[in-house]
């Protein structure tokens, strides 16, 4: 039997600048755009195309008791999927306080959201879907019918009034999208843009569309510009209408909304009744969190919109594919076919390439370097890599020590849940923790080198350092 991880609690709060959405259901919409739909509204089915043009059928079901999801339960949604990749994407259930999962989702922290985040968690619970050969599965790259509700396990606490900020929240997502996001099949999702965004309409339609912007079957992995009959469109986003002026005036705001904000350059309406198209043409490209491992991957011949995508979501592995790749094209007797293709798989697939003859991996920073053995030589590290890697090396230690008041907070929280600090602290201690780096009671970068220094010693040293923590906290305990 494959071993289980343990369960885990997900980061008190999510660094707002990025974050992650799953391909399958940010390109799918399962949940309606509308921020109301009709009470006895318990079912609906709908077809729409994968990008290369399949029909997938796409069938939602309720219990008598409940409605279809909608509005809000895509920004829940979204918070649940951030907070499951920040908890290590555990194998089993993983907790997170009920403010956690509010802030998470981008939402004040009041009686009215926890109201909603509650009535959220039962819907996404409830709600049973069926996608006939619409869900891909990145491994063998098919097509599949999957069947299941996106929140596969709930549990939490209320009091007589409801949930509250303290409530402990247990969940676990469906079997399928905890495989897309271990396989990597993943895009950036801009968190800040995401959140600033008035109403649901507008989140769901940005959802979309950015979930469509990346396509790596085209010539550098981006659409440029998006075109579909209006209808179809409405459909595709969960806009219960039949009529095609309905549908185009509860689609302007959020269209006016995307255009101000630049996401999009233009969007045009043509034809007449249920004859209309939609044409959006997207923006600047984007550039994700590391624009710096996205050139080193776009140099190597990734294409744009995969290296945004896999420098988001794979940065601990960037620096480390492009020294195997490099060595690889050194040494191999015939010119690579696709140079693009192997630097991809060697990101998403490090296993594969761990055995590449005559590649000695890069050591740790914490690891001290021990001599060569006598006659022996060791290879000279390729230059242009090396001072590519040291210049961006000192703009983000630049970016970090610039940093101050939340942005402080965001980044310490991250790094410490990325180094595996955060899971050996409880909620309370991370609430704690917060507390004390925003208001400079602890040095939350004096922590965070610590935990990277402990890193290269294993659990016990990881543990050491959040007892550390944990000491420093305990006099801020009431």
């Amino acid at each position: 039997m494959a071993e289980r991880k343990p369960r885990r609690a997900a980061p008190l709060v999510l660094d707002v600048g990025s974050g992650y959405d799953e391909l399958n259901l940010g390109r799918l919409a399962l949940i309606s755009g509308q921020k109301t739909v009709p009470a006895t509204l318990r079912r609906w089915q709908k077809s729409i195309l994968t990008p290369d043009g399949r029909p997938v059928v796409i069938t939602c079901s309720v219990p008598e008791d409940q409605v279809v999801p909608h509005g809000l339960d895509n920004d829940f949604m979204v918070g649940l999927v951030n907070l499951c990749f920040e908890a290590g994407l555990p194998d089993g259930p993983f907790t997170v306080s009920a403010y956690g999962l509010l802030k998470a989702s981008g939402f004040p922290d009041t009686a009215q959201y926890y109201r909603s985040l509650e009535e959220s968690l039962v819907r996404l619970n409830k709600a049973n879907y069926t996608i006939d050969e619409g869900w891909f599965v990145r491994g063998p790259h098919t097509w599949t019918t999957q069947s299941f509700a996106q929140v596969n396990y709930l549990s939490y606490a209320r009091s007589k009034t409801g949930v509250r900020g303290t409530s402990v929240i247990t969940v676990q997502l469906a079997p399928p999208i905890m495989d897309s996001l271990r396989a990597g099949y993943i895009k950036p999702l801009d968190l800040n843009f995401y959140r600033s965004l008035s109403q649901p309409l507008v989140r769901a339609v940005y959802r979309q569309l950015d979930a469509l912007h990346f396509d790596d079957s085209t010539p550098d992995g981006l659409v440029r510009e998006l075109s579909a009959p209006l209808m179809a469109w409405a459909n595709r986003l969960g806009i219960f209408s039949d009529r095609a002026d309905n549908v185009a005036r509860t689609l302007k705001p959020a269209n006016d909304e995307l255009l101000a904000k630049k996401y999009v350059s233009e969007i045009e309406l043509t034809g007449r009744g249920r004859d209309k198209l939609v044409r959006y043409v997207f923006g600047p490209p984007p550039v994700g969190d590391h624009p710096q491992l996205a050139e080193l991957l776009r140099l190597r011949g990734v294409k744009s919109g995969v290296a945004v995508r896999l420098s988001t979501v794979f940065p601990e592995r960037i620096e480390e594919a492009a020294r195997r790749f490099d060595h690889y094209v050194k040494t191999a007797t015939r010119p690579v076919g696709n140079p693009g293709g192997l630097l991809v798989a060697m990101v998403q697939r490090p296993e594969d390439f761990a055995d590449l003859p005559g590649y000695i991996p890069a050591r740790p920073k914490a690891e001290a370097p021990t001599a060569p053995a006598t006659g022996t030589k060791q290879p000279a590290p390729s230059a242009p890599l090396t001072d590519e890697i040291e210049a961006m090396e000192a703009r983000e230690e630049t970016r970090v020590a610039a940093l101050s008041g939340q942005g402080l907070v965001d980044w310490v929280l991250r790094q410490l849940t990325l180094l595996g600090t955060m899971r050996h602290l409880s909620v309370q201690e991370r609430a704690l923790l917060t507390e004390a780096v925003a208001e400079g009671t602890l040095d939350g970068r004096a922590v965070v080198r610590e935990a990277t220094r402990a890193v290269s010693g294993g659990v016990p040293a990881v543990r050491a350092v959040a007892e550390d923590v944990r000491t420093h906290l305990s006099g801020m305990l009431p």
